[in-house]
């Protein structure tokens, strides 16, 4: 019923506990589907927040694009990706290549992948949810861009330096304040306190 090689894709962010709640719900399925899990990836939430940039889920998806797989099992699709972007062309990778994607939490998506006829309808439901998605980050942008001009903030190109900030700028890094304080203090963000320097060809080295 279910090809193989059958993978458990689990992604944890707060440690032991996480993991064993998805692998316990994960495990009662498996136990009242009679089958057994060959292979198990365990990833830990990405610190940088970077959502795409997981290694393992790459590799699984590397795996999933060759055909190497024949279902993925997790606890629920979000553990996949919390990207709509990322999780439909993931899941548009899969249908392609005839990969059963079971989410336990979302029940339904089993049962109707299954279906010849609803499974483009799913695929289409989950475009829809992409673009409006992309449309919702679209509008949320141009609000707070609308907000920050209203307040008098900047916007659209990097911040530029008066003449006395860059003194300043110059004088906290040669003190050894870190790059990050110095942003701080100057309100700009850090990549702008490095292009400063980098454009005065100033490093500790050559203090």
């Amino acid at each position: 019923m279910y090809r193989r090689p059958i993978i458990a894709y689990l992604r944890v962010s707060t440690g032991k506990q996480d993991l064993e709640s998805q692998w316990m719900t994960i495990e009662a399925w498996t136990k009242t589907r009679g089958i057994n899990i060959d292979e198990r990836i365990v990833e830990e939430e990405p610190v940088s927040g970077a959502e795409d940039e997981r290694p393992k889920f790459q590799e699984l998806w590397q795996r999933v694009k060759q055909g190497k797989i024949g279902t993925i099992v997790v606890a629920e699709l979000s553990r996949l990706s919390r990207r709509m972007r990322t999780l439909v062309n993931f899941l548009y990778d899969c249908f392609d290549n005839d990969i059963m994607v079971i989410s336990i939490r979302e029940g339904w998506l089993e049962e109707a992948l299954k279906n010849e006829i609803i499974r483009p309808i799913i695929i289409a439901m989950f475009s829809t949810l992409y673009e409006l998605e992309r449309k919702m980050i679209s509008e949320r942008t141009r609000a707070g861009m609308a907000r920050a001009k209203a307040q008098g903030r900047h916007i659209g190109h990097p911040y530029k330096l008066s003449q006395r900030e860059v003194r300043e700028l110059v004088k906290l890094y040669e003190e050894g304040v870190p790059i990050k304080r110095i942003a701080e203090r100057l309100s700009v963000s850090r990549a702008t306190v490095y292009r400063y320097l980098n454009r005065l060809n100033i490093s500790r080295s050559k203090l």
